[in-house]
């Protein structure tokens, strides 16, 4: 079990009100608004932590560049994938994604 599995198996034992505590501050070390990607309407409808919310599908349409590899939320929590979690979707999704598609090989 990689370091990810363990961080979310660990908020799945917590009480809600502690989960919810352990992912803003998570969300606290989010970089998100200061990439060049990021767009006004995310900023405006308050879009964020894509890394565990999932992908922008109303405000980022586009990919400009990414500074996910320099977020301490990856590191810190395990995630493998480094980069546009905005368009491309948070951690569980992808590894879901990417488990399918090996048992389709």
């Amino acid at each position: 079990m990689d370091t990810f599995e363990q961080f979310a198996q660990k908020l799945m034992k917590m009480p809600l009100i502690a989960r919810i505590d352990a992912l803003k501050a998570e969300r606290a070390k989010c970089i998100c608004m200061n990439c060049p990607t990021y767009t006004e309407c995310a900023e405006k409808l308050d879009q964020g932590f894509f890394c565990f919310t999932g992908m922008s599908i109303i405000c980022i349409d586009r990919e400009v560049e990414c500074i996910c590899p320099t977020c301490q939320v990856p590191k810190d929590t395990g995630l493998q994938h480094t980069a546009f979690y905005c368009t491309r979707g948070d951690e569980k999704a992808r590894r879901y994604d990417r488990s399918l598609a090996e048992k389709t090989k």
